[in-house]
């Protein structure tokens, strides 16, 4: 799985499947090191551990860190739209946070900061963020707090 040179902008074109394979491989080594280290430790035989590691595909932490900051990326995306469907079937900013977790302003903030974000990064005329701007409501800061 190496660790081939990415460039500090360079997006990463793996599917989520395989992000999440590289993160897989990255947890078990850490399971099998620590397993070899408490056993050498301990006095255990660490033969079979020793083994299971060496089959294991190579996988360095910086691919590892790389592979989690691209799911977080596609997670986060995929988030942004949940939120403006959720908001679209009628669900209030109170619910939409609870379900993240976070007050409904947190939950708010975040979608606005996302919207904003998409604002800037669209060329003019090409694409329309009317729906994700009627998901937004009310703000809650302005105490008419969205539904």
């Amino acid at each position: 799985m190496g660790d081939a040179g990415h460039s500090v902008g360079q997006k990463d074109a793996r599917s989520l499947e395989e992000l999440l394979a590289v993160l897989r491989v990255s947890d078990q080594r850490e399971l099998y090191e620590r397993g070899i280290e408490e056993g050498r430790e301990s006095g255990h035989p660490v033969a079979v551990l020793v083994k299971a590691l060496a089959e294991l595909p190579g996988v360095t932490g910086l691919e590892a860190l790389r592979a989690s900051r691209r799911v977080v990326e596609l997670l986060t995306g995929a988030r942004w739209h949940m939120m403006r469907q959720a908001r679209e079937e009628g669900s209030s900013w109170s619910q939409v946070g609870s379900a993240l977790g976070m007050s409904k302003q947190a939950a708010y903030d975040f979608y606005r900061r996302k919207l904003d974000q998409q604002d800037e990064s669209t060329e003019p005329g090409v694409q329309s963020t009317s729906r994700s701007r009627a998901a937004l409501g009310t703000n809650p800061k302005d105490g008419a707090a969205p539904r």
